[in-house]
């Protein structure tokens, strides 16, 4: 059945500001024409349903540029500690999670947990999982996924103990005698990975099932999402049977050799399931304090963050990527590791490849590296909404060059194209917040608090590129979604007019209807 939307007030997006009202004909799975109601009703070749937008905004579905999409759903069968403040209150998780489960799966896996929010963070360990999980595994990442808590369990089937040496990159937390707490900090987080016995393909698939009507509900079509090989034969079937979620999945370094030897490249796939590029990290997450930084952290012995590459190291895994045909994304949160990774993409060679180099998050850049930034071609990937939940971190870890924080627009005003995204399930994945976030810089999602950094605000046609053509441009996809255009891939969404109202809109702002291939898949007030 073709559509015609009808009294639509369209945003295009290809230009700052313009809209119009008219109609637009959707036939098959692209937009075939805009124009009058009359001429899309001549033009329509077969029958139509005919739906009146009674002249609310009709945009391009958004686009999330940084995901985990399938540990976003698989949270409906882990453990989720998120938003948990105190000792106490985990205790009540974990149990909560024991009784409901009577057959406990092979090994126990979630997270949510933040020693920055905890009452009493020297109390989670692996002490009190094993309280509650004294025999199964039980492997819970932190809130910023650079971390984790394991149990005894788990401790003793990745052979960790007493005598290990912390890995290149990575801390395993001891007590005063030597023995490991059960706290892994980056690389040592990825002891226990190969023993990890996940959920199955079938309880995954059911996860992503009911996780993507909540998606849509957030005007949401399609996504990039960072995955390891258990979640990505997964993912592309989901997408090439349900037809309800456009993927770009990227993949990590442990997978590299058996991607280059497959003979894939980066962009192969087609508009649903599309390979992205290698995901490197160049250092780890401010919530742990293991961003890497040219100065120290407050009180904490000299403690930089930890630099997970250096820039020859880099360099030679980009080069070796895209001489396998395979672009680079590279996590760099702090200002030391943002410019290795701008040193690394300068002396790269320019590469002729499907998809963008990407540097992931640029939570802090000093304002004399933002040129380099510009010089390198990077394209850059970010989440605004990480920054309504960092405020606090910030000024408490990094107060001494805060003003290098979230820079977007000294990045947007030399030129630097941005994808905007949320780091699900880390952050919120609703962009509406982000885009609420990127244009006020309030607190907590506070309309109450005053701007933080007023400066580096930016205008809602910018973040809605962000999350639009902008997004688009991140899988070089620009010229097949993200903007309303004949030809285009019909993936739209439908909100109320936001220009007549205020910016504390977008905080409770849903997708009134989602088209995502011509077909409706959401649909809630119109």
């Amino acid at each position: 059945m073709n559509l015609i939307l009808h009294n639509a007030k369209i945003f295009p997006m290809e230009k700052v500001g313009e809209s119009f009202v008219a109609s637009v004909l959707i036939e098959g799975d692209k937009i075939s024409l805009i124009a009058d109601l009359a001429s899309c009703q001549a033009a329509c070749r077969g029958k139509y349903e005919l739906i009146d937008l009674q002249k609310k905004a009709l945009l391009p579905a958004f686009i999330d540029t940084h995901t985990h999409f399938s540990e976003y759903a698989k949270k409906r069968k882990q453990v989720d500690l998120s938003g948990l403040n105190s000792i106490s209150e985990i205790r009540t998780r974990l149990g909560e999670f024991r009784q409901n489960n009577h057959i406990l799966p092979a090994w126990i896996l979630g997270g949510g947990w933040d020693k920055n929010c905890l009452d009493f963070p020297e109390k989670f360990d692996k002490t009190l999982l094993d309280e509650f999980f004294p025999k199964t595994p039980v492997a819970l990442f932190s809130k910023d996924y650079h971390s984790r808590c394991c149990n005894s369990a788990a401790l003793k089937a990745a052979g960790i103990n007493v005598s290990s040496p912390d890995p290149q990159g990575g801390k395993i937390c001891r007590d005063a005698q030597g023995e490991p707490t059960g706290i892994l900090l980056e690389t040592a987080s990825e002891l226990v990975e190969r023993y990890i016995i996940p959920l199955s393909n079938g309880e995954t698939k059911h996860c992503m099932t009911e996780t993507v009507p909540e998606l849509h509900g957030f005007g949401l079509g399609s996504l990039h999402s960072m995955e390891v090989s258990a979640g990505a034969q997964v993912l592309e079937e989901f997408c090439q049977i349900s037809h309800a979620l456009r993927v770009c999945r990227h993949f990590y370094l442990d997978e590299f050799e058996a991607m280059a030897a497959s003979g894939k490249k980066s962009g192969d796939g087609d508009d649903w399931y599309r390979l992205g590029g290698l995901k490197l990290f160049a250092d780890g997450a401010l919530g742990s304090q293991t961003a890497a930084m040219f100065d120290e952290y407050p009180d904490s012995n000299g403690n930089r963050g930890i630099l997970r590459h250096s820039e020859e190291e880099l360099l030679d895994l980009i080069e070796k990527a895209a001489q396998n045909g395979f672009a680079t994304s590279v996590h760099a949160l702090g200002d030391r590791a943002v410019f290795t990774a701008i040193q690394a993409f300068q002396k790269t060679k320019k590469w002729d490849l499907p998809l963008p180099q990407r540097i992931e998050h640029v939570q802090s850049i000093r304002a004399e590296d933002i040129p380099k930034l510009k010089n390198s071609g990077a394209f850059c990937a970010v989440q605004p909404v990480h920054l309504a939940n960092d405020v606090d971190l910030i000024e408490r870890h990094w107060a001494h060059t805060k003003e290098q924080a979230y820079s977007f627009r000294s990045l947007l005003d030399v030129g630097i194209p941005l994808g905007f995204g949320s780091d699900s399930p880390i952050e919120s994945i609703n962009p509406f917040w982000g885009i609420y976030t990127a244009i006020t810089r309030k607190k907590a999602l506070n309309p109450k608090e005053e701007p933080w950094l007023p400066e580096q605000r930016i205008t809602v046609w910018e973040a809605l590129h962000g999350y639009t053509l902008g997004a688009a441009a991140a899988s070089s996809e620009a010229g097949l979604k993200g903007s309303i255009v004949p030809g285009k891939l019909a993936d739209l969404i439908v909100i109320e007019d936001f220009t007549r109202l205020p910016d504390e809109y977008w905080l409770q702002a849903r997708s009134l209807l989602t088209i995502v291939g011509g077909e409706i898949l959401w649909r809630e007030g119109v």
